[in-house]
């Protein structure tokens, strides 16, 4: 071990003892000083909750990613360094720590009595975590496997400590009141059209059938339905008429979220608009707009209707949706209709997307297998398992009839993209098999299904544009399937955070609930664009899809479904009631980025093992 870090250490211990001794005197000042608490804009939490994150686990964080990173330097030395720089990480911490604890003690931070904060208390007692993991790192023998694979231990124990310190912050009572802070392309636009009747059809349904789901299961809706049931609708050119009945009251954001795309629509076509020269081009862009305006003023109408409907007159809701939306629904098919009529595997000047094509009728089918409701779940899965089966057999005979011409030396360019696009869907289709023999319902096999599709439209999209469809991911080419999803975790929660602090952690009106529901739409989307890259990329890391299906995707439906309810009087709500569901769902996360963690240290410390073992003599004489 370096001495003169040793030194280190034990002089800022020194020092440490001087300062805890030199302030106590100093800690009624605090109380003294803090007469922010008093004031009507007095807030101590979310600052503190900034420190946690950014200097003290994101730094953690940094400690771990070196950590992993070790195995990659090689060498007889690299224990010896990796514990030296771990010291040093863990040495900064621990100074931004005291540095808080001395600002506390001189008032230099406002202190509001009545949010009942304790940063000191709890800082203080992270301090000692940290001093722990310091002495550990100075001993003797921590240039060890054994000794490393301890201080990994305590730092990820740490890390869920500091953790659950901003859970408990978020979780206390709000205090005073504060203030709120202020190229058209080959079938883009039937896809839209696509989207925008299967949500009116489904609407439409749900209020003729009278909402078989019903308003008294609202928690099993949210749980049984992961897909477009609580105002979203799924990935963008994912939707489709299968989903969920929800709340009679919910239907307007249905309808504004059919605006919303064909707003988006619109504002992806007006600059090829002006851009164009060709008459015939410009009139054809021209119709479309148009028509996407004809229907958002007839959405709009009804959404106006719905509005002025007392919400407890569900009755009312229901015809109001059936008998206004019948004649959108009518235009939406003559117009889906005339665009397929102009599009598909003629349009497009690609093999691959014959096959792509094939590949979508199939999945059509089956959803229109599991929209017979009046059958058993185990026979609709045994149903579309069979002529799955059959379908994979038919593409693998000619599959390995290309392969063949491939070794005669006769294949073309037509052949290789089927060969790519069966190469590129075999696993996924499998695993839509697998998923009907072992899933006792419907609903998980249906979003294999629809996943499918929007794998399938992405693929056809890059076919048709005639780009480079972009290879399949081999995990010897980058990071492992857990560091991805430890990644990609980080990426929701920062966004539930950004949620919580700009839209349930102080009081708002209603415009802070709308942010929150759109701020729970947003991860939607990146929930479902993350599927949907685990499929193109050939379903490598299952697990991470299964864990976004089966528990962000059920837990965030239910946050939506809360925040939806027309009866919630967000203005009345405390904090904790505010914050309760989004804190849960941020809890799992952060649980299970711990577990993908340590999984992926575990993994890289074995790894340093291993090449320590290369060099035993060398090591043992540097030693």
């Amino acid at each position: 071990m370096n001495p003169r870090l040793v030194w280190l250490v034990c002089v800022c211990v020194g020092l440490v003892v001087a300062q805890d001794d030199g302030s106590t005197d100093d800690g009624g000042s605090a109380d003294d000083g803090g007469d922010g608490g008093s004031g009507d804009e007095c807030e101590e939490s979310w600052e503190y909750i900034d420190f946690l994150r950014k200097d003290v686990n994101e730094k953690v964080q940094e400690i771990l990613e070196g950590l992993r990173d070790a195995k990659n330097k090689g060498g007889v030395a690299v224990l010896e360094d990796t514990v030296s720089s771990t010291m040093k990480q863990v040495l900064e911490i621990r100074e931004g720590i005291l540095d808080r604890i001395f600002k506390l003690r001189k008032s230099e931070i406002t202190i509001c009595e009545d949010q009942n904060i304790k940063q000191e208390e709890n800082l203080t007692n992270l301090r000692m975590d940290i001093m722990s993991i310091l002495l550990k790192l100075i001993d003797r023998d921590s240039a060890s496997i054994e000794k490393l694979k301890e201080i990994r231990d305590d730092l990820l124990e740490f890390r869920m400590t500091v953790n659950n310190e901003v859970m408990r912050v978020m979780m206390l009572p709000q205090g005073n009141k504060a203030q709120k802070k202020v190229d058209t392309g080959d079938c883009a636009e039937c896809e839209l059209l696509d989207n925008l009747r299967s949500k009116i059809e489904n609407l439409i349904n749900c209020a003729e059938n009278d909402g078989d789901q019903g308003d008294d299961e609202e928690g099993s809706n949210a749980e049984a339905s992961t897909e477009p049931a609580a105002g979203e609708g799924g990935a963008e050119g994912g939707d489709d008429g299968s989903a969920e009945c929800m709340p009679p009251p919910m239907y307007f954001m249905e309808l504004m979220e059919c605006n919303r795309k064909i707003d988006d629509e619109t504002e992806r076509l007006f600059p090829s608009l002006f851009a164009t020269v060709d008459e015939v081009e410009r009139k054809e862009i021209e119709d479309q707009l148009n028509s996407l305006k004809s229907i958002r003023e007839e959405i709009e109408e009804v959404i106006t209707k719905l509005s002025k409907t007392k919400p407890d007159d569900e009755e009312k809701l229901r015809k109001t949706v059936s008998r206004s939306l019948s004649n959108t629904l009518s235009t939406l098919q003559s117009l889906e209709k005339e665009c397929k009529q102009n599009c598909g595997p003629e349009g497009c000047d690609s093999c691959g997307a014959e096959i792509l094509y094939e590949m979508l009728d199939k999945m059509d089918y089956y959803e229109q297998i599991y929209n017979n409701t009046e059958a058993e779940p185990v026979d609709l899965n045994d149903e579309v398992r069979r002529d799955l089966m059959k379908f994979i057999s038919a593409n693998s005979e000619e599959s390995t009839n290309i392969l063949k011409k491939k070794v005669e030396g006769t294949l073309d360019d037509c052949d290789q993209e089927k060969l790519d696009v069966f190469n590129k869907t075999k696993n996924p289709l499998w695993m839509l098999v697998n998923t009907t023999i072992f899933a006792e319902a419907t609903e998980e096999p249906l979003f294999m299904v629809q996943a499918m599709k929007e794998m399938l439209n992405q693929l056809l999209s890059e076919y048709c544009a005639g780009e480079p469809v972009p290879e399949r991911k081999n995990l010897d080419d980058g990071p492992s399937c857990q560091w991805e999803e430890y990644e990609q975790t980080g990426e929701y929660i920062n966004k539930i955070d950004e949620i919580i602090q700009e839209s349930l952690f102080k009081p708002g009106g209603d415009s802070a609930k709308l942010d929150a529901q759109l701020g729970f739409i947003e991860i939607k989307k990146l929930l479902d664009k993350r599927v949907e890259k685990l499929f193109l990329d050939g379903m490598v890391c299952p697990d991470e899809a299964t864990t976004i299906k089966k528990q962000w995707m059920i837990e965030l439906n239910r946050c939506m479904v809360i925040f939806m309810n027309s009866k919630l009087k967000f203005t009345e709500m405390t904090r904790l009631e505010r914050i309760q569901c989004t804190k849960s769902l941020r809890a799992a996360m952060e649980l299970r980025r711990s577990d993908l963690l340590q999984q992926e240290l575990e993994s890289s410390i074995n790894q340093i093992g291993d090449v320590q073992s290369l060099y035993p003599q060398e090591s043992r004489a540097e030693a």
